[in-house]
Order: C-alpha cells, then sequence, then structure tokens
C-alpha cells in the first residue's frame, strides 16, 4: 500500500468527518463508496480507518458499522486533528478551553524556564524574539514566529511532558495566534511583552516572566471575546464561494 494514498485518504477523511459532514454517532459511508469516491482500494479505506480510530474519531463495531465519536472522544493533543478541526473554524467554547489550557501550563513553564533554561535556550528564546520583531509586518511570518518563539520557551521548561507536548500545542497556539494577528495593530501592542518574557527569562527573573506570560494570554482571550465569531464568519463566508 502507498504510503501517499494513505496519507491523503486519512487526511481527506479526517477533514471531512472533523467539517461536520457525518455527525456524532452516525455511520460513515460503506466502504466501497468511499473506495469510488476517493479511488483507492479497499486496503487503504480499512488502513485509513484503523488511524483515525486511534485518533478517537471513530469506533468500529459489529452490526453497527463504523461510527463518527463525539469530540471529547477526539485526541485534541493530536496536530492533525487540531488542523482538521481548524479548517472548519473551531467553536467559540473550544478557543475558550485552549486559553484555559494555556493558562494552567504556559506560566509554570516560563517560571521553570527561568529557573532551568541552558545559555544555549536562553539565546535561541532572543533570536525567536529577533525574528518575531523583525516579522511585524507580516502577518503568516509572525504567526510562525510567534508559534516558534512560544514553542522555545515551553522546551525550556525541561519537563519531559511539556516537551512531548509540544506539537499539539503549537498547533492550538496557532489559534489564539491567528485570531491576534486578525485585529489591527494587536501584533504591535504585544511585541513588547514578547520582549519582556525573553528578557525574563534571560535575567532568571521568574515573577517577571511569569507576568509577561499572563499579561499575552489574557490580551489574546480579550482579543478572541471581541473578534473571534467575526473571524469565524468570514472564514465559512470564504468557504462557501
Amino acid at each position: 500500500m502507498s504510503s501517499s494514498y494513505h496519507t491523503s485518504t486519512v487526511n481527506w477523511l479526517g477533514a471531512w468527518i472533523a467539517s461536520g459532514k457525518v455527525l456524532p454517532g452516525q455511520t460513515l459511508k460503506i466502504e466501497s463508496a468511499l473506495c469510488d469516491e476517493l479511488g483507492v482500494s479497499r486496503t487503504v479505506i480499512r488502513e485509513a480507518i484503523k488511524t483515525l480510530v486511534a485518533k478517537g474519531m471513530l469506533d468500529v463495531g459489529p452490526k453497527v458499522g463504523t461510527r463518527v465519536l463525539p469530540v471529547r472522544n477526539w485526541n485534541l493533543f493530536d496536530p492533525q486533528v487540531v488542523g482538521w478541526l481548524t479548517e472548519k473554524g473551531l467553536p467559540e467554547n473550544f478557543v475558550m478551553d485552549l486559553l484555559d489550557l494555556r493558562r494552567t501550563i504556559e506560566p509554570v513553564a516560563v517560571r521553570w524556564a527561568c529557573e532551568r533554561a541552558t545559555p544555549e535556550q536562553i539565546a535561541e528564546i532572543q533570536a525567536a524574539y529577533e525574528v518575531l520583531e523583525a516579522s511585524l509586518g507580516d502577518k503568516g511570518d509572525y504567526n510562525r514566529a510567534d508559534q516558534l518563539f512560544h514553542e522555545a520557551v515551553l522546551a525550556a521548561s525541561h519537563n519531559q511532558f511539556i516537551e512531548q507536548m509540544l506539537p499539539a500545542l503549537g498547533a492550538l497556539l496557532a489559534v489564539s495566534f491567528e485570531v491576534s494577528s486578525a485585529v489591527p495593530e494587536e501584533l504591535g501592542l504585544t511585541l513588547p511583552l514578547h520582549k519582556e518574557l525573553a528578557d525574563a527569562i534571560a535575567a532568571r527573573d521568574s515573577a517577571r516572566g511569569v507576568w509577561a506570560c499572563m499579561s499575552l494570554i489574557e490580551r489574546a482571550a480579550v482579543t478572541i471575546s471581541r473578534y473571534y465569531p467575526e473571524l469565524v464568519a468570514l472564514r465559512g463566508q470564504s468557504a462557501d464561494r
């Protein structure tokens, strides 16, 4: 079985389910119909379904077929699952839960980074900030730089559980950054807080670092509350065209 067929089939099915085309509790089309629609063999379909079962999106049982599970069962720490959900436009309560997750993890990670970051990691965080500052004029570049900056901070916590969560946390963080960057002047307003955070870690000043981190998160919370529904509506209009 070609890995490219498997990858593309998993991606199509995952995005299709995440888009709400088939609802939780409903069953997928029969294998032959999926084979015809995607132009792949039954083996490819079955292996793709196994992958989505492992991600918590599907359940396969005798006499009930292949059913879609509720989103609460999905592996939301899987970057691919987050990516599929983001394509549709995450519901606001999902994004607010993400902010709660950031409030739980990031401040303590910043405190540990202030205590544990190696000189090389401090230099990496400072360099990431410089890239962020240089990207201010381009929203896409800024978002990527912002994600790399926060990932560097989280990695400097030297906590193996946080480090293993980095790919998923990066994908989730990107949601916040996309909203913030859609608001005029917001990037320029948050840039000094990133500088404050980078400098606090370099100075081993955990109180200052945690303050800067929480300030960034709460600014994101205000921005998301004000602008996220409008952003989702605009994305939906674009998708319908």
